[in-house]
């Protein structure tokens, strides 16, 4: 059997490139996964996700525009499931820094976020310890994505519509050169006429060539109990946040309390010590300790009671720009990788665009289109 179309990864980037091919039209698709869906060893578990319109680059403002208003719908249409659950979204930082270009991006773009006074943050968001000198955003736009439902949503829809998931089946040689492509895997050969490779963490062993553009950091996730109203923390009542602090590594993000016990906080890291996708995805103690400070600093309530720590791995890019382009001399293959810890809120639309490439050739996503767009998302830079 020759496959329209094979996807090598079954996180939320492969599972939603798989969604968008079956809904443009192909007939046999099959995605390898060397674990089960939903596994906790990459980057794509956990209960929730931030969703928002904020960020550093207008190309990703206007992304995030197309994605909330066309791909989320769509997908909570197609899945019968609500998958996003509206709640107010605070992201600040020290005037100045990285937060002066957020704003700027988003001001510019007319995206339903508004430059608050500290004065007026203080009586929106009355959680958290601002400064004098912070700039604030109050993203409209912002939800919580139900992350796990998401993940299982699409499966169970995939399967329905025909496709193969082939779980627990390791890819250990690809033939890029043969016609058809052979995908060799620990139980035997796949050959298809089009390639999807969207393996997070594992894309450079399967693409040696990637090792100089990528790099995966482990990150620590923590859940906290803080002192108060139960009620006062979940969705809805709690905001999605993301503070932005001066210098590398220096953002940190949390949630309301969903699908755990306690508010999710974590810190962003893109730099470090390299992963050992061997040895898991734990980290220490000092990752817990590092995030009770950041709350003890800069939110109003205190801490009742650490809950758990969650695990997960990013892959990175040196500037934090997705990579989605065709590999080399090949129409055919197209790579989706580097999607930096900030890849899931936009995955419905990433999909859609990588199967659009490998069926269309180029795509309807003018956002993405855009020779700007491209330029930030190609192979080589």
């Amino acid at each position: 059997m020759i496959y329209d179309m094979v996807i090598i990864g079954g996180g939320i980037k492969g599972l939603c490139t798989l969604y968008h091919s079956l809904r443009l039209g192909c007939r046999s698709v099959a995605l390898v996964e060397q674990f089960q869906i939903g596994h906790q060893k990459g980057s794509s578990h956990g209960q929730s996700r931030i969703t928002r319109s904020s960020y550093v680059s207008p190309v990703y403002v206007r992304l995030m525009h197309r994605v909330h208003n066309e791909e989320w719908p769509r997908l909570e249409a197609d899945t019968g499931v609500r998958l996003l659950h509206p709640t107010p979204g605070c992201i600040w930082g020290p005037a100045g820094g990285q937060i002066q270009k957020y704003a700027k991006s988003v001001l510019q773009a007319g995206i339903s976020v508004e430059h608050i006074d500290v004065r007026t943050a203080r009586r929106r968001f009355p959680m958290f310890h601002f400064t004098n000198d912070d700039l604030v955003l109050d993203d409209t736009t912002c939800a919580l994505i139900d992350a796990q439902t998401t993940i299982k949503s699409l499966a169970r829809i995939c399967v329905e519509k025909g496709a193969d998931l082939l779980e627990n089946e390791t890819v250990v040689e690809l033939n890029l050169k043969r016609d058809p492509i052979q995908v060799r895997t620990n139980r035997g050969v796949l050959m298809t006429n089009r390639l999807a490779i969207t393996a997070g963490p594992w894309s450079s062993q399967l693409l040696p060539e990637l090792f100089r553009r990528l790099s995966v950091t482990n990150q620590c996730v923590g859940y906290f109990e803080l002192v108060g109203e139960p009620n006062q923390f979940q969705v809805g009542q709690f905001p999605v946040w993301i503070y932005l602090g001066l210098g590398k590594n220096n953002t940190f993000y949390g949630l309301p309390q969903f699908g755990h016990e306690g508010i999710k906080i974590a810190r962003h890291v893109t730099t470090g010590q390299t992963a050992n996708l061997d040895s898991g995805t734990r980290s220490s103690d000092l990752a817990i300790l590092d995030l009770r400070q950041f709350l003890n600093r800069y939110f109003q309530h205190s801490i009742q009671r650490f809950c758990q720590a969650e695990y997960c791995l990013y892959t990175n890019t040196e500037t934090e720009d997705y990579l989605i382009d065709f590999y080399p001399e090949k129409s055919n293959v197209v790579v989706g990788a580097g999607f930096s810890g900030h890849g899931f809120k936009l995955a419905p639309l990433t999909g859609k665009i990588i199967a659009e490439l490998l069926i269309c050739q180029k795509t309807t996503v003018p956002e993405f289109e855009a020779k700007s767009s491209r330029e930030i998302f190609k192979w080589v830079r």
